[in-house]
């Protein structure tokens, strides 16, 4: 059995309650963002295209952008889940395909220091631009599933927490899957017949990893 936890955790819409990433593009994009949204989960193009071209539709400044976002919320519970696993030697990790400087903006304001995997963002004239993580394994979908598979082959136990299509692929790798109650990875889970427990926060997933930690002791 694993003697290591970890907990990645989707961003948009998983620990926070929207997409911060769909609603710049909703408010800001100069182009069909959503036509992109469609020919990646078509299989068309890749997670990482369907992102590039998305987020090279703003070519608004980081202000203006971080002050749109300002107000959103992160889920009850999720400061006590990373409070939790910091104090307990557990890894808590975010697998985002989100924008870095808005990540770590909500992050800052709500005191929380955690390890965020994310594509880099470049400010450009002609719109942002994304550096993707390199991926371990080339078979994998997106950089989420890959971090999965890595922590699996150095023996973790890997809890996952998504909302979103990409995050589907991550959490059929994981050992312990919890999505937000009717999103995308919901959806799919549900009918590829794979187990995961719906959430509307992080209330339940902080009794399971302390459930957890607490069976690996004991074995």
């Amino acid at each position: 059995m694993p003697e290591k936890i970890v907990v990645l955790s989707d961003f948009d819409g998983t620990i926070v309650e929207i997409d911060t990433g769909a609603y710049l593009l909703t408010e800001f994009a100069n182009g069909d963002w959503r036509r992109l949204e469609d020919q990646f989960e078509s299989g068309e193009i890749t997670f990482d295209e369907c992102l590039r071209g998305q987020f090279g539709m703003i070519t608004q400044t980081k202000d203006e952008l971080l002050k749109k976002v300002d107000t959103v919320r992160i889920r009850p519970y999720v400061i006590d889940v990373v409070r939790y696993c910091r104090d307990n030697g557990i890894e808590f990790k975010i697998t985002s395909g989100g924008l870095d400087f808005c990540i770590q903006h909500l992050l800052q304001r709500n005191k929380l220091e955690v390890e965020v995997v994310c594509p880099k963002t470049t400010f450009t004239c002609d719109g942002l631009k994304l550096d993707f993580p390199e991926l371990r394994d080339p078979t994998s979908f997106s950089f989420k599933d890959d971090a999965v598979k890595r922590y699996h082959s150095e023996n973790y136990f890997v809890l996952f927490v998504g909302d979103g299509y990409a995050d589907y692929y991550a959490l059929k790798e994981a050992d312990l899957r919890f999505v937000i109650k009717d999103s995308v990875s919901a959806r799919l889970l549900r009918n590829g017949k794979i187990d995961a427990t719906e959430v509307a926060d992080f209330g339940p997933i902080l009794d399971e990893i302390a459930n957890h930690r607490t069976l690996m002791r004991v074995n």
